[in-house]
């Protein structure tokens, strides 16, 4: 696509290095401890090229959002395939898979929706609530499949613990994580993930167990520059 008049050139790297660096410091710092200032020194640009991209720093956060959840919002549309083969332990591998690169941001989103008065709850808000309703419901449709958990079990209360196995690691507490020891490195995502599938084999699901075993969707690569 050739740039627009007017525009400076490499636009598209200045973009993304300041969406880069406002994915780090809004996760590491919180939405109103970082300024736009800090956004534009860590990118290396004058922080006029916010305004010029994003008008303000709102729009910087709600861009950064929306392009790192993009693969989240296609697992979403690809639930039909995960309800068939009746694999919510799928959905949890996807989660891990998308958060990988970005192992900060659910704390980042977590603290945004709990401050109900604050200016990035109603951006994260907006950006998250048809995402969420969209994953609640297509779970919901897989655990409440005839003879998929152990008897006895409720399928709110196995949402729940699926819901757990997917968010709670992203989430724990930083001196929790270095009293046990524990980094989220993509290698040990991906032990956990195979860790997650056997707790869910044996603790809920009375029929994975004895069926083909599917890998998570894969995600099709959106072009956004993971840090």
């Amino acid at each position: 696509m050739n740039a627009k008049p007017g525009r400076p050139s490499g636009e598209n790297a200045t973009r993304e290095q300041l969406l880069c660096q406002a994915r780090l410091l809004f996760a590491e710092w919180g939405y109103e401890r970082v300024t736009t200032r800090m956004i534009a020194q860590a990118a290396g640009v004058n922080a006029g090229m916010i305004r010029y991209y994003f008008v303000d720093k709102a729009g910087l956060f709600e861009a950064m959002l929306r392009e790192t959840i993009a693969p989240l919002l296609q697992l979403a549309q690809q639930q039909a395939r995960i309800a068939e083969l009746r694999d919510p332990a799928a959905v949890v591998a996807a989660y891990y898979q998308v958060m990988t690169p970005h192992p900060l941001l659910p704390t980042l989103i977590f603290r945004a929706l709990h401050n109900i008065h604050s200016a990035e709850h109603q951006i994260v808000s907006k950006v998250f609530a048809g995402f969420v309703q969209q994953m609640l419901h297509n779970m919901q449709q897989v655990l409440q499949a005839p003879d998929l958990l152990q008897p006895g079990l409720q399928p709110l209360n196995a949402l729940l613990t699926c819901f757990s196995l997917a968010i709670f690691p992203f989430v724990l507490p930083p001196f929790m994580k270095q009293a046990i020891g524990l980094e989220l490195t993509p290698e040990f995502l991906q032990q956990l993930a195979v860790h997650q599938r056997h707790v869910l084999q044996h603790g809920l699901l009375q029929s994975l167990a004895a069926e083909p075993q599917p890998t998570a969707p894969s995600l099709p690569d959106t072009g956004v520059n993971h840090d």
